[in-house]
């Protein structure tokens, strides 16, 4: 079988070759699209019987599919049922075989870790720094356990790509000190978010690849090499996203015998777990119901395009005129770790996305530690102030004795364990999320839902 797989990266490489040199016939595309989908069911039945099965499982849950005309090694994309591996062969094929194959387990690993879904959260506005950022996060995450992979379980059937991107890359690109490797991409993504000049969104990345002309075929050559890795097309939608995910890894699991299940390293195994827990941030439907009950007036603006007419750059778009004010009170207590907290913003700004909003935070364990205010997730701090015992009356006292949040919501991230009686808040609603469970809340009257953010194990 391998030397079916190398003979046909070796003709399709030839075919390449004569494509860059300006025979871009219907015939010799054909020949390569006919070869390079032969090239991907030998690598399926490869990555099974012979070397990694659990790579392999989730390719026969795939169709593939070829685009000449993108300027995109490959991607997953999940808004389609079987989900498909879309890629351009003229760039594909043009690494060694060791190569492919690391990109193909690259691609597969990303859809594991719920990476499409966790891009529309951070991402809402569509910022195209802030994909260019998680892009760079989601993918040294993935590396770096790929690499891993490679080391500890003798897996030397993929190689690494030359110019990767690692968590030691991504400390020399962005000056990063201490950088840890083998975390999530939320670490990362928090780090880089942090060097940005003035904390603003909307610069474009300098490195991000230009788009593909339409209707030109796209090599290395023709795009001089700037290309980027994957491309994922999952909608608006974080849940739709991730839905989608837990059903391909779903199914590829299903289809494996225990033997192969036991193989799997145990981050696969234990993110399979988590792909598939009960949903826990029930807050994300209370919030976004407490959110539609503020009413929000229209205003003309020329800084949009109308909806109805988007050719006609003469008629004003409209936008909302009212501000949404939110509390969000984190216990700094120790019940929250940074990613957690991580977590909860990217909720919260996908929620208010569609909104003009305004988010106040207040950090506070005994007393209130830390007040500030934030528009985008670049203005969130990772790192809390005060980790001491807990008490819910310093934030409510802070709210109550300013006129500003009396049309506030109000969502206080908490473990639970404080005092047993507290002044009635004056905010317009409230919401207490609680790590553990929500039983764990000492409060006897708290005015307003109590819920839970992850529950008790």
């Amino acid at each position: 079988m391998a030397n079916d797989i190398t003979a046909l990266l070796k003709r399709i490489k030839a075919c390449i070759a004569a494509i860059e040199g300006g025979d871009c016939g219907e015939a010799l595309l054909d020949e390569v699209r006919a070869d390079f989908l032969e090239l991907m069911e030998l690598l399926k039945l490869f990555l099974i019987s012979e070397r990694d099965s659990y790579y392999g499982y989730f390719l026969i849950n795939m169709q593939f599919k070829v685009n000449f005309f993108a300027n995109i090694i490959a991607g997953i994309k999940l808004n389609s049922f079987p989900p498909v591996f879309e890629s351009n062969p003229l760039l594909l094929c043009g690494f060694t075989l060791k190569e492919i194959i690391f990109t193909v387990c690259h691609e597969i690993d990303h859809v594991l870790f719920n990476h499409p879904a966790e891009m529309v959260k951070a991402n809402p506005d569509g910022d195209p720094r802030t994909f260019y950022e998680f892009n760079l996060a989601a993918d040294a995450a993935v590396n770096d356990r790929i690499n891993h992979e490679i080391a500890a379980e003798n897996h030397n059937f993929m190689t690494a790509p030359e110019g990767l991107i690692t968590s030691q890359a991504l400390s020399q690109m962005f000056q990063l000190k201490a950088v840890r490797p083998m975390e999530s991409y939320a670490y990362y993504f928090a780090l880089i978010h942090k060097k940005r000049p003035d904390g603003s969104a909307g610069q474009s990345a300098e490195n991000a690849a230009p788009a593909a002309v339409e209707g030109q075929i796209v090599t290395a050559k023709s795009c001089g090499g700037h290309v980027l890795d994957h491309d994922w097309n999952v909608g608006q939608d974080a849940e739709d996203a991730e839905a989608a995910a837990r059903e391909l890894v779903n199914a590829a699991a299903s289809m494996m015998s225990a033997e192969s299940r036991g193989l799997m390293p145990a981050h696969f195994t234990s993110q399979i777990e988590l792909l598939n827990r009960p949903p826990v941030l029930a807050w994300q439907a209370i919030l976004k119901k407490y959110v539609g009950t503020i009413t929000a007036n229209k205003r003309r603006t020329r800084m949009r395009l109308n909806r109805r007419q988007p050719e006609r750059f003469d008629l004003s778009g409209t936008m909302s005129d009212k501000l949404l004010k939110l509390v969000v009170a984190v216990d700094t207590s120790g019940s929250m770790d940074d990613e957690m907290i991580a977590e909860v913003f990217n909720e919260i700004f996908a929620i208010l996305a569609k909104r003009r909003h305004e988010i106040t935070v207040i950090e506070c364990d005994a007393e209130v530690q830390r007040v500030y205010r934030a528009r985008t997730p670049a203005d969130i701090k990772r790192k809390v102030a005060g980790r001491g015992g807990t008490w819910f009356s310093p934030v409510i006292e802070y709210v109550n004795s300013d006129r500003y949040f009396r049309d506030a919501l109000l969502i206080y991230f908490t473990d639970g364990y404080g005092e047993t009686e507290i002044p009635r808040p004056r905010t317009y609603r409230n919401i207490w999320v609680v790590f553990g469970g929500s039983e764990n809340l000492s409060l006897r009257e708290p005015y307003g839902a109590v819920l839970n953010l992850r529950p008790a194990e």
